[in-house]
């Protein structure tokens, strides 16, 4: 019998005002007031800590920690007064607070692991919806029903026998295994990506290792929790060998080139390549691709098969510091000394420019109009890009040309008429 049914042939006047029912309105009284007494308890506790991350993971969870309170005060009391009376209306508040706490644990687990996703609203609702449906068909005693029903539609795989209940519990435990794998991986994540002592290479490698790992392992136990036979495995390794050496030769060949490029270190997270046409910033080295944002803010996405078979320009592979380069022409009447010393002093007045290397001013050669001369100077930030920074110096510096004279000549052509007669 359910414990809807249970609770309904109860339900009358004369029970609740029954000796049974008062001691359960008693014990649930005293357990809110408890709950109650308890949580100015953690709220003093919370107020009182000074560490940051504690206040906010605590407010994080409250809305899970308040339910499993009330549980805990609810079930003790319950299984006290159970040796006395039948607490039938204290265990139907119980189910509907392990529901109420199992939605909220779920769609606070799909906040931690998926933060930022668009579609988590919608992740938050499928994971209530499922909790509570699943509630009220426990409660309403339908639960053995469905699962008769479904264990009823069997079909063999292999010489092995399974059903759709089996099927179902598959799809779910991976679902749940996984949920639970990729908390841990985002928590082993955060804490390795701020080890500052290690490469980021070598960071972002060991994370892609553990990941991978915990995901087998994840998917494994749940097979085995549920039952599966995981002899089943072997044929399916075969398949998925064939597959590999016909179908997913690109694919694998991506996978070990991101492992490559972790491992000999020829890439970093930051660094300023050219592939290519495309110039730009890596921002992420992933097991198959890596994302390359170019100094205008388009990404880039590269299979890393590429980065190992083409020809790769680091500009930041052994040092930071980057040659950025302005070419001006000044008129043959023009100091070449006072033009070199105004470029001179725009370009240290900006922050961004660095002091060592010094900049420096090259002759580069005498042209038809004017004497050609190219301004050098370095950066450490490139990748925060350097056509504003050029724009600026180059404003600042023509603006001092005005000022002392210095000429920026055009092309012109001196045009010579002879007088004569034009013979026919």
């Amino acid at each position: 019998m359910s414990e809807f049914q249970l609770l309904l042939n109860d339900l009358n006047y004369y029970y609740l005002i029954s000796e049974p029912a008062i001691s359960q309105y008693l014990v649930l009284l005293a357990s809110i007031a408890l709950f109650f007494f308890a949580r100015k308890k953690i709220h003093d506790v919370i107020l009182s800590s000074s560490n940051k991350s504690f206040k906010s993971a605590v407010h994080g969870i409250e809305r899970v920690l308040n339910p499993l309170i009330i549980l805990i005060f609810i079930s003790t009391a319950s299984l006290i007064t159970s040796f006395i009376y039948k607490t039938n209306l204290l265990d139907f508040i119980e189910i509907i607070l392990i529901a109420l706490i199992a939605s909220r644990l779920g769609v606070y687990s799909l906040r931690y692991i998926f933060a930022g996703n668009p579609l988590l609203r919608a992740f938050e609702n499928i994971i209530a919806l499922f909790v509570w449906v699943y509630t009220l068909i426990y409660i309403f005693g339908f639960s053995s029903l469905i699962s008769n029903s479904l264990e009823a539609v069997a079909f063999k795989v292999g010489g092995t026998q399974y059903n759709l209940l089996i099927i179902i519990q598959l799809i779910f435990g991976i679902i749940f295994s996984i949920a639970i794998a990729m908390s841990f991986v985002s928590f082993i994540e955060r804490k390795l990506m701020g080890v500052k002592s290690l490469d980021r290479n070598l960071r972002a490698m060991i994370n892609k290792i553990i990941k991978l790992t915990i995901y087998i392992f994840a998917v494994v136990i749940a097979l085995d929790t549920i039952g599966i036979d995981l002899t089943f495995l072997s044929v399916f390794g075969g398949a998925f060998g064939v597959g590999l050496g016909f179908g997913m030769q690109k694919i694998t060949s991506n996978y070990i080139s991101g492992f490559t490029i972790l491992m000999d270190k020829s890439l970093h997270i930051g660094d300023l390549i050219t592939v290519g046409d495309n110039y730009g910033v890596v921002t992420s080295i992933k097991s198959r691709y890596t994302v390359l944002r170019k100094l205008d803010g388009v990404e880039v996405i590269i299979p890393n098969e590429n980065l190992i078979s083409e020809n790769i320009v680091n500009h930041t592979y052994t040092d930071r510091k980057v040659r950025v380069a302005i070419d001006v022409q000044v008129g043959y009447s023009s100091s070449i000394d006072l033009a070199s010393e105004i470029m001179l002093k725009a370009t240290k007045d900006q922050e961004r420019v660095l002091e060592d290397p010094e900049p420096v001013v090259y002759l580069q050669n005498f042209g038809e109009s004017g004497i050609d001369l190219t301004l050098v100077f370095y950066v450490e930030d490139a990748e925060e890009g350097t056509l504003r920074l050029k724009s600026d110096i180059s404003k600042e510096f023509w603006r001092e040309f005005q000022k002392q004279g210095v000429e920026i000549p055009f092309p012109q052509r001196d045009l010579h008429i002879k007088s004569g007669e034009l013979k026919s």
